[in-house]
């Protein structure tokens, strides 16, 4: 079953970069509110998931409002992760991914259309100012999606907390929504090529305000985060 899973889930990442990337990349250039691109973008992430065999459970997204200032902040279990929050998620978002990733054919110049935000690790200074236009980006009245995680986890647990994200809420002043994913490990393990087919959920728990605070009050809003997310993955692993 894996391999049928396998042969249809590359069909479908094919698919969906060739035929709905394109969509966002035009769409994108054409209006930057996502009306019409953000559509297309959900398509995409459900076309992965289709071609996996996998099916997508959501709850808690009927809180988020059109260009809702916010950060979203996920567990990091495997790269179907993003397709799964995006299938998922009913207004568009703008999410920090690693430079690397706007390399891809098709894939990046329809991040770099739609407002992505690149970080690049290698250089602090560049990943300072990404992480100051992220906060621009909010203060537009954006949804940002960010894994506080930084890395995808081996073994599922929640792991240390990068510092990055919760500057940038601190100087955004804006809400953070803790998102429990559970299940896209089992269909994309980290370091395995093949797919198995499965059941992704995804949880969106109660925002965490960050109005008034300041950087003293970071590591005790990092615990609170935590402590929020941990919530809403149990939530995931028995809707």
């Amino acid at each position: 079953m894996r391999v049928i899973a396998s042969i249809s889930g590359y069909l479908g990442l094919i698919m969906a970069n060739a035929v709905f990337a394109s969509l966002v990349l035009v769409f994108g250039l054409l209006e930057s509110r996502g009306r019409l691109w953000w559509p297309m973008g959900r398509l995409w992430g459900r076309t992965i998931l289709t071609g996996s065999l996998s099916r997508l459970q959501a709850s808690g997204f009927e809180q988020l409002e059109w260009n809702q200032p916010a950060i979203l902040m996920a567990n990091h279990q495997s790269y179907m992760d993003v397709p799964s929050i995006i299938a998922a998620c009913p207004v568009p978002l703008r999410f920090v991914a690693r430079k690397e990733v706007f390399k891809a054919p098709i894939m990046g110049a329809a991040m770099r259309a739609t407002g992505q935000i690149c970080v690049d690790r290698s250089n602090r200074e560049r990943a300072i100012a990404s992480l100051r236009a992220a906060a621009s980006t909010i203060a537009e009245g954006r949804t940002v999606l960010l894994f506080p995680e930084g890395t995808r986890s081996f073994d599922g647990e929640l792991q240390a907390f990068k510092k990055g994200g919760f500057m940038l809420a601190l100087q955004a002043q804006v809400p953070i929504i803790p998102v429990g994913i559970d299940g896209t490990a089992a269909i994309a393990p980290r370091g395995d090529w093949l797919f198995c087919p499965g059941r992704v959920r995804v949880v969106m728990g109660d925002p965490i305000p960050t109005a008034g605070l300041s950087v003293e009050d970071r590591d005790a809003l990092m615990e609170r985060v935590r402590s929020g997310l941990l919530r809403a993955q149990t939530r995931a692993k028995v809707i």
